[in-house]
Formats: structure tokens, C-alpha cells, sequence
């Protein structure tokens, strides 16, 4: 037996936890069982942070995340530091579990300041073409600096794909005025009014 095999058996032994009197057989199945567990999973783990050391970096204040009817990837909409919207970045697939995981987690990260680890992924339907993939978020908390209304009507603008009539369409439904600051949480909440918002 090799020194990985041993040590998923004894880590698979210590979570199974002492075998009862008579019962050895079935106390082997779970051993077994619970081993192949911590193979499988320490396989996804290794995958993910192969992704993870790849992956390029930057700072920005996640906005919105809206589900692609096609593809079903949550597509990350992104304020860089620069205050601009950053182009979009996607998800894994949403009816996968770890693409369901990452959508969750964008959504309760909205209005927050994240640190986006992301990867450039040739597309399934054409090699020639590569998705920007989010492969993890941490959260360095809510983003509570004012945004001057110029830029952020901007903002809405970009995300409105450079309609005018609908910028300020999304802008007026969220009560916005047409002069002053406005918060993270007023333009997020803009940005989800826009008619493509939920894909």
C-alpha cells in the first residue's frame, strides 16, 4: 500500500470511529466508502486550486449577478477600483453544483468589495473564443463609499449597452435623483431594474 492510500485509510478510520463488536463487516464498507470520499474530494480540492494558482486577481464592488437563460452561468457585473464596469465574468455552469455554488455566493455578495480570482477558459463551442471565469471570491466587506452620481449614471449606461432610454429608465424606477452621490446599494440596486437584469 502506498503512504496516500494508508493515510486516506486512517483518516477514513478516524472518521468512521471505532468499529462496534460484530460488526466488522459492515464497519469495513463504511471505511471503504468514507476513503474513496477523501479520494474524490481531495482530487476536486487539488483541481481547485490549480484553478486558483492560475487565476489573475483585482479588486472591485460587485454590483449584480443575473443568470444567463442559455448557458445558465451567473454573469458577474463588476465596479473596478478605477470606476468602471469591468467586462463580464462568468460562472461555471449553473446546473452544476460548484456553477450553483458560485452564483449563490455572488448574490450574497452584492454591494461588497471582493477579490475576484479569475481565468481566461477557451469555450466549449469555439476553441478560437475564451470566458472570463470567476473561480473564487473573498469578501473584504460592504463598499460603503459614495459614488459621484456622473459616474454612476455611467455605470448604468455601460450595463444598458449604451441605451440611453433605458439607463435612465432603470435610473429614474430606483428613485435615483438626477443630482448628489448615490450609494453602492442605490446603483446596484439601478443595475437590477435594467430589463436584461435577470438574463
Amino acid at each position: 500500500m502506498n503512504p496516500r492510500d494508508l493515510d486516506l485509510v486512517i483518516a477514513a478510520v478516524h472518521a468512521v470511529g471505532p468499529c462496534p463488536a460484530g460488526e466488522e463487516a459492515a464497519w469495513t464498507d463504511q471505511v471503504r466508502e468514507c476513503a474513496v470520499s477523501l479520494y474524490v474530494l481531495g482530487d476536486t480540492v487539488a483541481q481547485d486550486i490549480a484553478r486558483l494558482d492560475a487565476a489573475k486577481q483585482f479588486t472591485a464592488t460587485l454590483l449584480d449577478v443575473r443568470v444567463e437563460a442559455t448557458s445558465t452561468r451567473g454573469v458577474l457585473i463588476l465596479r473596478n477600483t478605477s470606476g468602471e464596469l469591468e467586462q463580464p465574468i462568468r460562472t461555471d455552469r449553473g446546473d452544476s453544483e460548484a456553477g450553483r455554488a458560485m452564483i449563490e455566493r455572488a448574490r450574497a455578495l452584492v454591494g461588497h468589495r471582493v477579490r475576484v480570482y479569475r481565468l481566461n477558459e477557451r469555450m466549449a463551442s469555439n476553441a478560437k473564443l475564451e470566458v472570463r471565469i470567476v473561480v473564487h471570491l473573498a469578501d473584504y466587506g460592504l463598499d460603503t463609499d459614495p459614488i459621484h452620481e456622473n459616474a454612476a449614471k455611467q455605470n448604468v449606461l455601460a450595463a444598458a449597452e449604451g441605451d440611453t432610454a433605458v439607463a435612465q429608465h432603470a435610473w429614474a424606477e430606483a428613485g435615483l435623483l438626477e443630482s448628489g452621490s448615490v450609494t453602492v446599494r442605490q446603483l446596484a440596486d439601478a443595475l437590477a431594474r435594467l430589463p436584461h437584469a435577470n438574463g
